[in-house]
C-alpha cells in the first residue's frame, strides 16, 4: 500500500513538473532592468508581444522574472539569442521570441495605446492609476486634475512597474531612475507625456482673469446625495467623472443663487465633480458615502 501511495505521489509530482508553463518576459534600459514585461503564448514556446513600443536601449529574455535563464543577442532586428544585449532601437514593435530555437524578431508596428498613467500620493495613493488620453499613442495628456501639494507622483505604462517613469521636476524627461515628482501646491494640473521622447509637463491649469475674482461657493452634501452652488447665476455644466477619468454625468444648467442638485455618485470611492460656469471652472473631488 505505501509503494502505491509513493509512486502515486511521484507520478503527481511529474505531472505538475510536465504541465508546469514558463514565464518568458522581457526587460532593459527602458525599465532600468527592473521587473519583466511579460509575454503572451499558446504552446509554451513560440511567445509574443504585440505593438508595444520601445526606446533605443539593450534587451533581454528572460524567464520566471529570474536571470537564472536568460537570453540576449547581437543582432537586431532578428537574430538568434547570445549572452550580450539586443541592441533595440526605437520604435513600436511586434515581439516573437521561441525558446527552443533562440529565435528572435522585433517586427514595426502602428503605434498603438501603452496606457501611460500617473499614479502616487500627489494624486490619490500609491495603489490608484490615472490613464492619461491619447489621439496619436504618442502624445498622452489629462487636463484639469486635482492634485495633493507635498504628494508625489509618477509615470508608468500598463499601470505596472516594469515601466516606471520618475523625473526632474514638474517638468523634465522622465526615466527608470528618476525621483518621485513632488507636486509643490494644492491645485489642479494639466499633465502632458511623450512616449517617444519621455519629455513631460506638470503645469497648473491657466483659468481666465475672472475665475480667481468670483465668490462662488460649491460644496457636496453627503447626507442629501446633493451638490450646492452659492453665488453665482447663470449657466454652468456639471460633469462627473470616476477615478480613471470616464466621464459619468453631464448636466447642462441655467442655475440661480443658492442652487442645489442632487448628484449620486459611486459609493466609498473617489470621484470628481467638474463645475464650469461663465466666469469660472471648479473641481471638487468627493467621496460619497
Amino acid at each position: 500500500m505505501k509503494t502505491k501511495l509513493l509512486f502515486s505521489f511521484i507520478l503527481l509530482l511529474s505531472l505538475q513538473f510536465a504541465t508546469a508553463q514558463p514565464i518568458i518576459g522581457f526587460l532593459g534600459e527602458f525599465g532600468n532592468w527592473g521587473s519583466d514585461v511579460n509575454m503572451s503564448t499558446t504552446d509554451n514556446i513560440n511567445f509574443t508581444k504585440t505593438n508595444y513600443y520601445l526606446p533605443a536601449s539593450g534587451l533581454k529574455f528572460r524567464q520566471d522574472d529570474d536571470w537564472a535563464n536568460s537570453w540576449g543577442g547581437d543582432t537586431f532586428p532578428s537574430g538568434t539569442t547570445t549572452t550580450n544585449n539586443i541592441p533595440v532601437t526605437s520604435n513600436f514593435y511586434n515581439i516573437a521570441f521561441n525558446i527552443t530555437t533562440g529565435d528572435y524578431t522585433f517586427t514595426p508596428a502602428g503605434p498603438s495605446n501603452q496606457n501611460i498613467s500617473i499614479i502616487g500620493n500627489g494624486y490619490i495613493d500609491w495603489n490608484t492609476d490615472l490613464v492619461l488620453t491619447t489621439t496619436d499613442n504618442i502624445n498622452y495628456s489629462v487636463s484639469n486634475i486635482a492634485l495633493v501639494g507635498g504628494g508625489e507622483l509618477k509615470f508608468r505604462r500598463d499601470a505596472d512597474w516594469a515601466v516606471g517613469l520618475g523625473g526632474p521636476g514638474l517638468t523634465g524627461t522622465a526615466s527608470p531612475t528618476g525621483a518621485n515628482i513632488a507636486i509643490t501646491t494644492n491645485a489642479n494640473y494639466d499633465i502632458t507625456f511623450n512616449i517617444e521622447t519621455l519629455a513631460y509637463t506638470i503645469v497648473e491649469t491657466v483659468l481666465g482673469i475672472d475665475d480667481f475674482k468670483t465668490n462662488v461657493s460649491i460644496s457636496y452634501v453627503n447626507k442629501n446625495k446633493s451638490l450646492k452652488i452659492n453665488g453665482y447665476n447663470g449657466k454652468a455644466i456639471i460633469k462627473t467623472f470616476d477615478i480613471y477619468g470616464r466621464l459619468i454625468q453631464n448636466f447642462d444648467l441655467q442655475i440661480q443663487n443658492n442652487f442645489t442638485k442632487e448628484i449620486k455618485l459611486p459609493q466609498n470611492q473617489l470621484s470628481f465633480i467638474v463645475i464650469e460656469g461663465e466666469h469660472f471652472n471648479k473641481t471638487l473631488k468627493v467621496i460619497a458615502h
